[in-house]
């Protein structure tokens, strides 16, 4: 019995840390446990007020119709958003600009073409042709990228250019 007395003595710091560093993970434990606890009470307390408002039958019947309301919601959104899909396919979303000079008399760059396509490089190239005595203005459809009348070559570069949707 002395011989146990001695290795607790000897051992003393050693067992009170150990003890110590036990409690602190018991601490831990018991905070953990009582927020689960919490939780768990507040959870319950919301189930017996919301049977304490009608009966059980009730309450599952409110939970199926408001279930059915979100489904009905649910498909029609799904349906806009198909509308909205199919009409972004459409809407133009590739620019290309081609600023140049077209006669050599005339100074800076105020000629031009534009490329408006939609994603499957539909649309249309608009050139403006500026000279000193009169402007004109041309507009060609674009379908899959290519034109029914001739290009020129800024339009081919401004197509060329929407494709790579860069300005």
């Amino acid at each position: 019995m002395q011989n146990f007395l001695d290795i607790i003595s000897q051992n003393a710091t050693m067992i009170i840390l150990f003890l110590s560093v036990l409690s602190i993970i018991e601490l831990i434990f018991i905070l953990i446990i009582n927020g689960k606890f919490l939780r768990l009470n507040r959870t319950y307390n919301k189930v017996i007020k919301t049977l304490e408002k009608g009966d059980v039958f009730d309450i599952f019947s409110r939970i199926l119709t408001e279930n059915e309301e979100i489904k009905n919601k649910l498909d029609k959104l799904r349906i806009d958003l198909n509308s909205l899909d199919k009409e972004g396919k459409t809407a133009i979303k590739k620019v290309g600009i081609v600023r140049y000079n077209a006669f050599p008399d005339v100074g800076s760059d105020l000629s031009f073409s534009i490329a408006l396509l939609d994603s499957n490089d539909n649309g249309i190239v608009l050139s403006g042709i500026y000279g000193r005595n009169e402007t004109a203005t041309f507009a060609k459809p674009i379908e899959r990228g290519q034109s029914k009348y001739p290009l020129s070559a800024e339009e081919v570069q401004a197509i060329e250019r929407a494709k790579r949707k860069a300005l």
